[in-house]
């Protein structure tokens, strides 16, 4: 009981606006489920989802045997009544009442198939939904992860071109000491300052960037957009799934929901086919019951009616000096009942003006068709995966090479810097020395950022992950 409620007040907290609730940073796990639990187009796509449901709970029942417990209890008085069954001269009893328990299944057996044809098609149509419904979350899901990570990319951008201001304001005060020592020309202080102004201006616009990338996420997630966020500062690197292409691929024929639509759709096509001649086989109408009934009503009638006899009968052996014989005590209740029956109903259609040619015509034409359209979602899923791990994979190279890229960068520009203070090279060449270094980080943080994308998509396409598993690492 306690779990119940443990359980009970994490879920009605999870759904209470952010408004309600303490301004805690969000998560990208806890941004994902929030958008996914309060998006209209996912809301709608689950209730057409439980709807296919069921309608396949309710095609079960038809098609399969149900057992069914009926407790009933019948009081009635008249008076003056006749009934429906004066004619014959039963007169109702002027008090009646009969209790029924009993247990007892009614089943409709289509011998040709009919129920199992309409429940494959049920199946399909509830298939169909929970891919719809996957594919909804899985596009809410890729939108907040890459909103996520665009203002992880931003706060990132921000921290380079923060490093470059200051980088630019050494390099400004190295100028103006050189040119007052006489080392240096005044035109490379007036080049410094020039380079620390646009150093400012870049930061600046990079700050604002950052604030509509967070304000652009709380707008995609659902909450307000002053909502903070805990988005890391090291951008984490997962791996890549282990095994080989096709074991992946493999993974993904048997888990994705678009593949398993497709071949519940081809298996009710072919139930269809199969059903074709179910008008040749009967109907068959079976049902059974077993239980116990018992009318006091009856036991009191009969009670009175052997009293009245035996006290009759007394009074006969009293005169005769006879002893007195007992009154008898009728048993109540009774033994139970059981009954079961068949009911068969042929019907032979004999002139449909080609509706049997003609719906076997379309069966199989529906089977080509069902058979192409797996074909191509089996395809598809292969291409999928073969793309994503190949981009997974490319990304997770060059982001070796952007690592090594902003290292020598960094280690460049600081070279070059101190290389001016002695005057070894020009003021021009430490810009150009600062401009590859920034570039360089730059490129690492697009390429941490690019990984992990291709690495979420990857875990899309393979249909094993759920939205919200599909982000539990980052």
């Amino acid at each position: 009981m306690r779990r119940l409620l443990l359980v009970a007040g994490v879920v009605a907290a999870a759904s209470l606006p952010m408004t309600a609730r303490a301004q805690q940073p969000l998560t990208l796990q806890q941004a994902v489920a929030y958008a996914i639990a309060h998006d209209a187009g996912v809301a709608a796509r689950y209730a057409a989802m439980t709807q296919q449901e069921h309608a396949v709970a309710v095609q079960e029942g038809q098609t399969f045997p149900t057992v069914n417990a009926t407790l009933q209890n019948i009081l009635e008085k008249q008076a003056n009544y006749g009934g429906q069954y004066a004619l014959i001269g039963a007169i109702p009893q002027a008090a009646f009442s009969q209790n029924t328990a009993s247990i007892g299944t009614t089943y409709t057996l289509n011998a040709g198939g009919l129920g199992l044809l309409q429940l494959a098609a049920a199946n399909a149509s509830l298939a169909a939904a929970r891919e719809d419904y996957t594919r909804a979350r899985d596009l809410i899901a890729g939108t907040v992860t890459n909103a996520f990570f665009d203002v992880a990319q931003q706060d990132g951008i921000v921290a380079v071109d923060r490093s470059d201001l200051g980088y630019q304001r050494a390099l400004a005060r190295a100028a103006r000491l050189k040119a007052q020592a006489g080392a240096a020309a005044g035109v490379d202080v007036l080049r410094a300052r020039v380079a620390e102004a646009k150093s400012a201006s870049t930061l600046v616009g990079a700050e604002a960037t950052a604030v509509n990338a967070r304000e652009l996420l709380a707008h995609d997630v659902g909450v307000p957009l002053d909502t903070p966020f805990a988005v890391p500062v090291a951008i984490p690197e997962p791996p890549l799934p282990h095994g080989s292409i096709d074991t992946l691929e493999s993974i993904a024929i048997a888990e994705r929901p678009d593949v398993a639509a497709a071949r519940k759709t081809l298996l009710g096509t072919q139930e269809t086919l199969r059903g074709w001649s179910r008008e040749l086989f009967p109907s068959l109408q079976i049902f059974a019951s077993m239980g116990n009934q018992y009318s006091p009503t009856e036991s009191v009638a009969l009670q009175s009616e052997i009293t009245a006899q035996i006290i009759a009968e007394n009074q006969t052996r009293a005169l005769a000096g006879l002893p007195p014989l007992p009154i008898p005590t009728v048993p109540r209740g009774s033994p139970g009942f059981w009954q079961i029956g068949v009911q068969s109903t042929f019907t032979l259609p004999i002139v449909d003006y080609g509706q049997r040619h003609t719906e076997r015509v379309n069966d199989r034409a529906q089977i080509v068709s069902a058979q192409a359209a797996l074909q191509n979602t089996i395809s598809q899923a292969q291409v999928d995966v073969r793309q994503q791990y190949r981009a997974a994979q490319t990304a997770q190279a060059q982001l070796a090479y952007a690592k090594q890229e902003a290292s020598l960068g960094t280690e460049s520009a600081r070279i070059a810097q101190l290389q001016y203070r002695n005057g070894v090279i020009a003021l021009a060449d430490v810009f150009a020395a600062q401009q590859t270094s920034v570039q360089a980080q730059t490129d690492l943080i697009d390429a941490r950022v690019a990984y992990v994308d291709a690495l979420v998509a990857l875990r899309v396409a393979l249909g094993t992950y759920d939205p919200r598993s599909a982000v539990s690492d980052l």
